[in-house]
């Protein structure tokens, strides 16, 4: 096997572990949150608008929490920025390596609108089966603009290190 074709390789395994993971935190139910009904909004920038108002008005430091002086990390990187935050960061930087490591695991080089499509179609079925499948789940409009957002970022560092 060349350097290259070994390179290649490395990059579609890492790709493999990517979806691999994004599939166990965004499709597996959430036992703490079944609500029996479905939720969904359709409404553009809707709940984006909501965090960052919450943002402005609480900041995306959990102070409260950081007064009880935790020794815990695993509390630490869990309860230290404020839900908002790591709602409206989470969903960027979720998709980054999908936009990122799909352009560097083929061979052919892959185009804006290439990797636009791959990334826009892989955050719609994960927002659709959220609705159809997962009570736990809540579909929103608002991930896939997120989730591209941060895809796209992720395909402009690959063209920057390309």
């Amino acid at each position: 096997m060349s350097k290259n074709k070994r390179v290649t390789f490395l990059f579609k395994l890492l790709l493999l572990a990517y979806l691999g993971f994004l599939f166990i935190l965004t499709l597996l139910p959430d036992a703490t949150n079944i609500t029996y009904e479905t939720t969904f909004n359709l409404v553009p920038l809707t709940t984006i608008d909501n965090f960052f108002y919450d943002i402005v008005v609480n900041g995306f430091i959990n102070w409260e929490f950081l007064a009880t002086k935790p020794t815990d990390p695993t509390e630490i990187v869990l309860y230290t920025f404020t839900d908002s935050f790591k709602n409206l960061a989470g969903n960027i930087i979720l998709f980054m390596p999908l936009g990122l490591l799909y352009p560097l695991s083929r061979k052919i080089k892959v185009n804006f609108f290439h990797a636009f499509m791959v990334i826009l179609g892989t955050t719609c079925t994960i927002e659709l089966i959220q609705y159809l499948f997962l009570a736990s789940r809540r579909a929103d409009i608002d991930d896939i603009i997120l989730n591209l957002i941060g895809g796209l970022m992720g395909y402009l560092i690959y063209k920057w290190i390309e």
